[in-house]
C-alpha cells in the first residue's frame, strides 16, 4: 500500500472510533488529512442487521468487498476482523502477529480474560481463535501477564505519582513529545515554571492526606528532568520527598548524559531516587551525531559508571529499533555493550515516525531500515537479553508503528519496574503533575478511568493550573469520597 493515504467513513458514530483505531493500525490517515484517499468503509443499517462495505485502492481498480454482520454480540470485533481481512486480500500483506488486537496495550485483553477466571488454556484459544493472534504471541501475552498479576492486584488507595517536565536540551531528530529547549526559557519564567510544577505536587500531596492515598512508586519524565537548573531539580525533589514517606520505587529519567552530572546524580540519591534511566538510544557515534543527540558514546559509559558508584539499585537502558541509517550490525553492539555493563532494566523500543517529530518531514527518512530488517534487529536482542538472564515483563504498542512490532522492557528477575506496569495496564490511579501529564483515576469497577489532561505548554500550563486542580480535587473526591458515577 502506498504510504500516507487517508480514508473515509460514513456510518454510525458509535462505530466511528472502532473503524478508526484499525485503519490508524493498518496506516491510514483521517478524512480530515489533506491526503488521497485510499479506503472508503460504509456501515448502513439496513432492516435492522448492518451491512459493512469496504473499498480500498486510489485508482480505477478499486477493490471492494461487503458483508452482514447480522446480530453479532461483539459488532465491534467483527468490523475490526472484516476490514483487516478484507485489507490483507487487497494487498496481499501478510497477517500480523497480533491479529485484530490493534490498540497500544494487548496486555489488556488478556488481563481481563484472567479476571474472569479463565484458565490459560481457554485464554489461549480465544486469541487465537476469536482475536486471530498467532499462537507463538499468545502464548507471550500469557506468560507476560502471568509475571505481571501480582503488580496490578493491588489496594484500592495505592497510587502512583508521574511529574512531567518537558524540558530538553536538544530537540532529537526522531522524537515527537512536545519538548522545550532548556536554554531557550527567561530565568524568571523558569522560576515561575518550578514554583507552578511544585504547588501542582503539593496540592497532590494534600488529596493523598485528606483521603489516606499512599504513594509507592514516583516517576519523573519528560524530556529530559536533570537538564533543569539544579536549584529547580532541588526544589521538586524536596516537594516529592517532604510529602510523600512511603515511596518504594523512584525512578527519574536521566536520559542524557550530558545532563547529568556528579552533582546532579548525587543530587538525586540523596533524596531517595533509586531508579535511574541512562537512555542513549544507539551507540555508534555516527548515529547519535546524525540524530542530534549532542554527546558522545563515552559519555553514556562514564555515566552509567557513576550511577553504579553512586548506588541506584536499578538502572535502566532505553535503545531504539529502525533509527536512519542503522544495520544489524548497530544492534548487535549496542546488545554487546548491554552485557558488558549488565544494567538491570533494558527497554527495546521501535521507531514510530510520528507528524510532530523533524524525521517525518526531513531525507533522512528514507534512510529509516525496511521492517524486515528491525524485525531481525529486534529478534536479535530479544534473544541476546533472554540469553543473559533478562525477561520482558511489560510491552506497548504504538499507533503508527511499523510491521508487527511492540516496544518492550526487560528485567533482571527482582528489579521489576512496578510503575511500567501499573502505567500501561492502567489498574491503578495515576496521580500526575507538570505540563503534558495525565491523572488517571481508577473507578472503583477497577477498569474504568477518569482523567484530568494537563496542558502540554508550560505556560498554558501555568496558566491553566489552578482550574486543573479543581478538576482533579472534584474528581478525587467523587473516586475515594463518594459516588464516582
Amino acid at each position: 500500500m502506498p504510504n500516507l493515504q487517508a480514508y473515509q467513513y460514513d456510518g454510525p458514530e458509535e462505530f466511528h472510533a472502532v473503524v478508526g483505531q484499525i485503519m490508524a493500525y493498518l496506516g491510514y490517515a483521517g478524512g480530515h488529512e489533506p491526503l488521497p484517499v485510499g479506503a472508503q468503509i460504509v456501515l448502513r443499517n439496513v432492516a435492522g442487521r448492518y451491512i459493512l462495505e469496504g473499498w480500498f485502492g486510489c485508482d480505477e481498480k478499486r477493490w471492494h468487498s461487503a458483508a452482514s454482520l447480522w446480530n453479532d454480540a461483539e459488532p465491534g470485533q467483527v468490523i475490526k476482523n472484516l476490514i483487516l481481512h478484507w485489507h490483507q486480500r487487497c494487498y496481499g500483506t501478510p497477517v500480523s502477529r497480533w491479529g485484530t488486537l490493534t490498540g497500544v496495550r494487548p496486555t489488556k485483553l488478556v488481563h481481563h480474560l484472567r479476571d474472569q477466571e479463565r484458565d490459560e488454556n481457554k485464554i489461549m484459544d480465544i486469541l487465537v481463535s476469536r482475536y486471530h493472534v498467532q499462537p507463538d504471541t499468545a502464548r507471550y501475552l500469557i506468560t507476560m501477564t502471568g509475571l505481571q498479576r501480582p503488580y496490578i492486584e493491588r489496594p484500592d488507595h495505592e497510587a502512583a505519582l508521574y511529574i512531567g517536565i518537558p524540558y530538553c536540551p536538544s530537540h532529537c531528530l526522531y522524537c515527537s513529545f512536545p519538548s522545550r529547549l532548556s536554554g531557550s526559557e527567561s530565568p524568571s519564567f523558569m522560576d515561575q515554571f518550578i514554583v507552578s510544577v511544585v504547588r501542582d505536587i503539593q496540592d497532590i500531596a494534600a488529596l493523598c492526606r485528606q483521603y489516606d492515598i499512599q504513594i509507592r512508586s514516583v516517576y519523573i519524565g519528560g524530556g529530559t528532568p536533570t537538564c533543569l537548573p539544579i536549584a529547580g531539580q532541588e526544589t521538586i525533589l524536596q516537594a516529592v520527598a517532604g510529602n510523600f514517606r512511603e515511596i518504594e520505587e523512584w525512578t527519574v529519567e536521566a536520559g542524557r548524559p550530558d545532563t547529568a552530572g556528579e552533582e546532579v546524580l548525587a543530587l538525586l540519591r540523596r533524596y531517595g531516587v533509586n531508579r535511574i534511566s541512562v537512555n542513549p538510544q544507539t551507540m555508534q557515534q555516527r548515529l547519535l551525531d546524525l540524530l542530534g543527540r549532542r554527546h558522545r558514546v563515552e559519555d553514556v559509559f562514564d555515566m552509567f559508571s557513576r550511577c553504579r558508584k553512586m548506588g541506584f539499585s536499578v538502572i535502566n537502558m532505553d535503545f531504539i529499533a529502525g533509527l536512519p541509517e542503522q544495520t544489524q550490525a548497530d544492534m548487535q553492539e549496542n546488545m554487546e555493550i548491554v552485557c558488558q555493563l549488565h544494567p538491570e532494566n533494558v527497554t527495546i523500543h521501535t521507531l514510530a515516525l510520528k507528524k510532530r517529530a523533524p524525521l517525518f518531514h526531513h531525507p533522512l527518512r528514507q534512510q529509516i531500515p525496511p521492517a524486515r530488517e528491525v524485525s531481525s534487529m529486534l529478534q536479535s536482542c530479544e534473544d541476546v537479553l533472554k540469553d543473559h538472564g533478562y525477561i520482558p515483563y511489560y510491552m506497548y504498542r504504538q499507533k503508527y508503528m511499523a510491521g508487527s512490532f511492540a516496544n518492550v522492557g526487560y528485567a533482571q528477575r527482582g528489579t521489576i519496574s512496578r510503575y511500567n506496569i501499573q502505567m500501561m495496564e492502567e489498574r491503578q490511579t495515576i496521580l500526575s503533575a507538570g505540563p503534558g501529564s495525565t491523572t488517571k483515576f481508577l473507578s472503583r469497577d477497577g477498569h474504568s478511568l477518569k482523567k484530568i489532561y494537563m496542558p502540554k505548554d508550560p505556560e498554558a500550563y501555568v496558566q491553566a493550573l489552578s482550574e486543573r486542580i479543581r478538576q482533579r480535587r472534584h474528581l478525587c473526591a467523587m473516586i475515594y469520597g463518594g459516588d464516582d458515577t
